[in-house]
């Protein structure tokens, strides 16, 4: 075989061959090309799962947590609402018990206010919320409390400054009466007239007292006045004083008297305290009175056998008589009773002390406290009013000087001067024997304060000296005993008419305290 004829076959098969190799080559290219293809979606097929899977894990944890944030809220809200309805259950308690209290505190201190309901609100917000808001109205309620009561007591002032001033000039229009028809032949119109006299001194004194525990003056104004005039004219300020009240024991050994500007402040608180003993005493029990020199100045003893007091009348009564505490209208109670409130606005503001305790008799014993600062020493040429008790003595007298009483020369120590002085003159012996003794000036008194009891006639002690027994059967000798019994039988018969030309009145319920 020719080898062109051999070659071309194997040419062909050769080009076969390179071609069947190249479109392996190709198929195995196409095949790896697809096979890269699908594993790069195999790759991403797993990233997509991955992510899927990722996805679904966080969808789930989102889903787990959502659900727990649900419960989470659902409890919250289960809790905000029981929150809630304890807050409204003590805020409903806050204004029906706890508000209430607190008006009934103000009112009356020993009124407890309750706390919180729940303790578990106890230092909360909501319990600090509620005691600010507590506090806010203590303060309103207060303040308001104080403008009404301040403005309630300026109307009162005004009304008894009134009160008192017609009343006084009342008072100036009965004494002008008094005078003008003292004569035996008007008996019954003095009688009238004296009656109307006590009804009016004792508006005055309502007046007055009214006015003072709301803040106003006395009202009147005195001069240097003598303590125990003050403590006279207290007296005769009360109702049935010559019936209830017994003394005043005056047991100042000098002329003590009780400065201007503190006169009728003396005499009013002193009148006031007599009132409020009489007025706790039964009507045959009698109130005593006592006036002593102290180491600090003077003091006025009140003693009663009447109900006394408790233990919480004391401490009232001690917050009342102190003056520090101020003191409203409400507290005064129903029927407002002013008197130890209007004690302690006078003793505050002049430096006095009034106290109260149990007396030896079961009641009540009040003791006046007057500093030395309000007291001064009254001039020699000055006497006490003729009503004022003298000294009482130191000591006790003998039983021969209490049986006869002895002329005023005979207890004096010069026996030359009692012999040479000369026997009183016809005019003297014929003088009313109920006239007052002139004033004593023997070293052995007690105090220069005058003496005001009576002696018989200088006559009849002076036949008795010189043995002249006929001129002295013809004296009728009137001892101090018959003096004073013969002034206490006119002042009973006064205090009768009084009570004559007065109608029977139902017990005043606004006297003491």
């Amino acid at each position: 075989m020719p080898p062109d004829s051999f070659s071309v076959p194997t040419v062909i098969a050769f080009a076969v061959l390179v071609l069947a190799l190249a479109g392996v080559v190709i198929l195995h290219m196409r095949v790896r090309r697809h096979l890269a293809q699908v594993s790069g979606q195999l790759v991403q097929a797993r990233q997509a799962q991955e992510h899927l899977t990722h996805e679904t894990s966080a969808r789930n944890q989102r889903l787990v947590q959502a659900e727990r944030q649900a419960q989470d809220g659902a409890k919250a809200l289960l809790e905000a609402r029981a929150q809630q309805d304890l807050v409204r259950a003590e805020t409903e308690h806050l204004i029906a018990k706890r508000i209430p209290a607190l008006l009934s505190h103000l009112r009356t201190p020993h009124v407890i206010v309750p706390g919180v309901q729940n303790q578990a609100l106890a230092g909360t917000d909501v319990d600090k919320q509620h005691r600010a808001i507590l506090d806010a109205f203590a303060r309103g309620v207060r303040d308001e409390g104080e403008r009404i009561d301040e403005a309630a007591q300026a109307v009162v002032r005004g009304a008894m400054s009134r009160v008192q001033t017609q009343a006084l000039r009342a008072q100036d229009l009965l004494a002008d009466l008094q005078q003008r028809y003292s004569g035996d032949e008007h008996t019954a119109l003095l009688r009238e007239v004296l009656g109307l006299d006590m009804y009016n001194e004792l508006i005055i004194r309502r007046a007055q007292v009214t006015g003072i525990a709301c803040g106003a003056t006395p009202g009147l104004s005195r001069d240097d006045t003598y303590l125990v005039d003050l403590v006279m004219g207290a007296i005769s300020r009360v109702e049935n004083f010559e019936l209830r009240i017994e003394g005043p024991a005056n047991h100042l050994r000098r002329r003590i008297g009780v400065a201007a500007r503190a006169a009728e402040s003396t005499l009013f608180v002193t009148a006031e305290l007599l009132a409020n003993a009489v007025h706790h005493s039964h009507g045959t029990l009698k109130v005593t009175i006592a006036v002593h020199e102290t180491n600090n100045g003077a003091a006025i003893v009140i003693d009663d056998a009447g109900v006394g007091l408790n233990e919480d009348l004391y401490a009232r009564a001690t917050q009342f008589l102190s003056g520090v505490h101020p003191v409203r209208l409400v507290d005064l109670g129903n029927p407002p009773r002013t008197g130890w409130a209007a004690i302690g606005r006078q003793v505050a503001h002049y430096g006095m002390q009034v106290t109260a305790k149990k007396s030896a008799f079961g009641g009540v014993q009040a003791v006046l406290s007057i500093p030395t600062a309000l007291l001064v020493e009254m001039p020699e040429d000055s006497r006490p009013s003729v009503l004022a008790p003298e000294p009482v003595r130191a000591t006790v007298p003998t039983a021969a000087t209490a049986i006869r009483p002895q002329p005023v020369a005979a207890s004096r120590p010069d026996p030359v001067a009692s012999s040479v002085r000369p026997e009183p003159t016809a005019a003297f012996r014929q003088e009313s024997p109920a006239a007052p003794e002139p004033r004593r000036d023997s070293a052995e008194d007690l105090a220069p304060l005058p003496q005001r009891r009576r002696q018989p006639p200088r006559a009849a002690s002076g036949s008795r000296r010189t043995g002249s027994s006929d001129s002295a059967a013809g004296e009728v000798l009137t001892s101090p005993e018959e003096a004073r019994k013969r002034w206490g039988d006119f002042q009973v018969g006064a205090e009768a008419g009084r009570r004559e030309a007065l109608p029977p009145q139902q017990h005043d319920f606004t006297e003491g305290n």
